[in-house]
């Protein structure tokens, strides 16, 4: 049989990405070069003829996403079921692990200021972080990492497809950011005097405290919903980035 049309159904059937070695493992005829032409095919086949539906690279696998372009007629058969998002406290330490693997959770509580006890338990249920060994360190910490879950919630292949610091820029400007903060009460008004903000609000500052009781998770594409959201979420991690560039 054409082992196009048996990748096919493989990838159909499948319910996360599928890597070229557990194909094989069910096709054990095949090989390498033959499966990556197999998979080019199917490739080139659902671009030219424009199919609702395309084949990905994921989290070091092979799926089938549904395109862009026909997104919004999904999201309308799905309404009604139940959306899951992740919290601001989960997406925060998302990006620290993400930015400073391996790390240990008193590293991520350096850079919050908070306990992250509870968000770490939630990720690691989620299978969105992952425990790899221990800190050569005083009382031997766990170290923390992203798990292939984490690539396939995000839609990357590799964790060089996270945006870089120079991309954030580009993504939100800082002077729109700031002025949706201070219109949802987030951010408090620059002091006449002296230009600068007092930090956070105290409904920000509150927020902190309570960020760590759980929330649903992201939606299917894993992006947070909102503007003012999104702006605050995209300004946090730029910092949250930048450390973790200074401490390589």
């Amino acid at each position: 049989m054409d082992l196009a049309r048996i990748v096919e159904a493989l990838l159909f059937a499948a319910d996360g990405p599928l890597t070229e070695q557990q194909i094989l493992e069910v096709v054990p005829e095949a090989d390498e070069t033959r499966l990556g032409a197999a998979l080019e095919e199917l490739r080139t086949f659902y671009d030219e003829t424009e199919r609702g539906f395309m084949l990905a690279r994921i989290a070091g696998g092979h799926q089938l996403l549904t395109r862009p372009v026909v997104a919004p007629w999904v999201e309308k058969l799905l309404v009604g079921r139940r959306r899951q998002r992740l919290s601001r406290a989960a997406l925060e330490v998302l990006a620290i692990v993400a930015y400073r693997q391996p790390v240990t959770r008193g590293d991520i509580e350096t850079v919050r200021g908070v306990d992250c006890g509870g968000t770490l338990r939630t990720l690691l249920e989620r299978r969105l972080v992952a425990i790899k060994g221990r800190a050569p360190t005083v009382g031997h910490p766990l170290l923390y990492v992203t798990s292939d879950r984490f690539l396939e919630h995000f839609g990357i292949s590799s964790l060089r497809d996270l945006p870089k610091l120079e991309e954030f820029a580009a993504l939100v400007d800082a002077d729109e950011a700031r002025a949706e903060l201070l219109e949802a009460g987030l951010l408090e008004p620059a002091d006449p005097a002296t230009g600068e903000s007092d930090g956070e609000s105290d409904g920000e500052r509150d927020g902190a405290g309570d960020g760590e009781r759980d929330e649903d998770e992201a939606g299917a594409n894993g992006a947070p919903e909102g503007g003012t959201e999104t702006g605050e979420r995209t300004a946090r991690t730029e910092r949250i980035a930048t450390e973790g560039q200074q401490d390589r």
